[in-house]
């Protein structure tokens, strides 16, 4: 995956990046109302590995694998911890004889799947703050 920012700050070692993420159909159609084609501006901030000043114009290459396995991470693992949570107690409150065995599965797995969140920030502290972000720059 590849993208184009501007530097816009400098902070040591590290640099700001304003890039504009790119619409998930990548067309501009001025018919559809399904407001998908609208880009937005973001932030990136990563080791300045090329030497780069502010307003320089960068390239931002990520390894596909690893935005892949972020993307599972972020969206399958609580999914799953929500899934297999509700369907775990489920069976415990209805073989309990709970009378709103349903409901109380409900909150049990949206609580299970809190639980998918504090591994995905765990995660998120380790591996984003070691510098190993899997970002390649190069000036544009």
């Amino acid at each position: 995956m590849e993208q184009i920012g501007v530097v816009v700050k400098e902070d040591g070692e590290h640099i700001e990046i304003l890039a504009v993420r790119e619409s998930a159909c990548g067309s501009d159609c001025s018919t559809c109302s399904a407001k998908c084609s609208e880009s937005k501006p973001f932030n990136l901030k990563t080791i300045n590995t090329i030497n780069a000043k502010v307003g320089d114009r960068v390239r931002i290459e990520m390894n596909s694998k690893a935005v892949l396995s972020y993307m599972v991470l972020i969206y399958g693992l609580p999914l799953v911890f929500f899934m297999a949570g509700s369907v775990i107690f489920f069976s415990i409150f209805k073989n309990l004889n709970y009378l709103h065995a349903e409901l109380y599965s409900l909150i049990a797995g949206l609580l299970v799947m809190s639980v998918a969140y504090l591994i995905i920030k765990k995660v998120d502290n380790k591996y984003g703050k070691a510098g190993n972000n899997n970002l390649v720059l190069s000036k544009f």
